[in-house]
């Protein structure tokens, strides 16, 4: 449902304690003059070592005004990981929770200021476990093929154990698809999840273990910014500038994950289609189009396979920008328009409804002792 969040209290809605714990001083703090000052606080090796999880807290000063941004990962104050996921009733239990580890970093917050928070960025997420065999590794080598619109970047990174992450980012948001089982597992400098605990270690110990077979598919829907976290709320029906309180629905973040999956996916659909053969892929078409010229059939068929090789179709949009005039992509993507009947769909990965699915049902994961489930 939710993952990290970066929260911002006003003055008034917080009480340092101890000016020590941001190696500044009360003095130094008042006093220091500037646009722009910061303080931070953050986890010690020692909270590492004694497996508790606290938030990252960063005093800032702008002009004469000071606030305090609160960064942490929602199911990790009460889980310790975030392979379980959060539900809707958990919202308490994670103010409650945060506001202690926050009090055992040496500033006071009341529960209500928690709640009232202004949200300055979120995380939406959703664990899908893969069935059927799937590997998370296979499901993202065929996400990969899709056209990604040349407004994000692209980035592929292939690890040394053939893991593979998609990340379509821009400064302002980005979705992220990686493996959660193995990234569990990586350094920091590798990992996607750059805030490991000991807690998501030792599932993945468990799992090796005891060979238990999960393939966990992590979908995250990173608003970056705070403006282009507001235009998301607005496509979905929610209104801007939320507080904590507002964001801790599943309702919420089901939309939002929803909105992403259907920006990125909807479109080509064919691409992920069982159907590898060229005979068979121009028999569809003449069945289809009827009254088709034979060699539009046959660079039908072309474009069909080009899409579906093993840089899918931005390996092909790549080959043609590098030959041809930018435009003849275009005049391609007309003609992939053709094959957005289900005929060319209806045999596809059983893996995208599985994805669908479990999007539109949204119920959370959970990993207990030696099963895993979706309550």
């Amino acid at each position: 449902m939710l993952d990290t969040v970066i929260l911002q209290l006003d003055p008034g809605q917080y009480h340092i304690k101890k000016y020590e714990n941001f190696n500044t001083t009360e003095e130094l703090v008042l006093s220091a003059r500037g646009g722009f000052k910061k303080w931070t606080n953050n986890p010690t090796a020692e909270d590492r070592r004694d497996n508790i999880y606290k938030p990252r807290l960063t005093l800032i000063k702008r002009g004469l005004i000071l606030f305090l941004k609160v960064e942490f990962s929602a199911p990790k104050i009460i889980f310790g990981n975030n392979v379980n996921e959060l539900e809707d009733n958990n919202f308490n239990l994670v103010v409650k929770t945060l506001q202690e580890r926050i009090r055992s970093m040496g500033v006071i917050i009341w529960s209500k200021d928690i709640e009232n928070a202004k949200v300055l960025s979120f995380h939406p997420s959703k664990n899908i476990v893969l069935r059927n065999g799937y590997t998370a590794n296979f499901v993202i080598r065929e996400l990969n093929k899709i056209d990604c619109s040349k407004r994000f970047d692209f980035d592929e990174k292939n690890y040394r154990n053939n893991v593979q992450v998609l990340q379509f980012y821009t400064n302002s948001h980005s979705l992220v698809i990686y493996d959660k089982i193995t990234d569990l597992s990586k350094p920091q400098k590798r990992a996607i999840d750059k805030d490991q605990t000991k807690q998501q270690l030792s599932i993945f110990n468990f799992i090796k273990d005891d060979n238990l077979r999960l393939e966990l598919l992590r979908i995250e829907v990173r608003l970056s910014l705070k403006k282009k976290m507001d235009e998301v709320l607005k496509k979905i029906n929610y209104p801007p500038n939320p507080i904590f309180k507002d964001i801790f629905k599943k309702d919420l973040c089901q939309k939002i994950v929803k909105l992403y999956w259907e920006t990125f996916f909807s479109d080509n659909q064919f691409i992920f289609s069982t159907n590898n053969d060229a005979q068979e892929i121009l028999q569809l078409i003449l069945i289809k189009y009827p009254k088709i010229k034979k060699h539009q059939a046959y660079k039908l068929t072309g474009i069909f396979m080009l899409c579906k090789a093993t840089e899918g179709m931005r390996g092909f949009r790549q080959i043609i920008d590098n030959h041809y005039s930018k435009t003849n992509w275009a005049v391609a993507k007309k003609d992939l328009e053709l094959f957005e009947d289900e005929i060319f769909t209806n045999s596809s990965w059983s893996f995208i409804n599985d994805i669908k699915q479990q999007i539109n049902t949204f119920n959370s994961f959970e990993f207990k002792d030696l099963h895993c489930k979706e309550k």
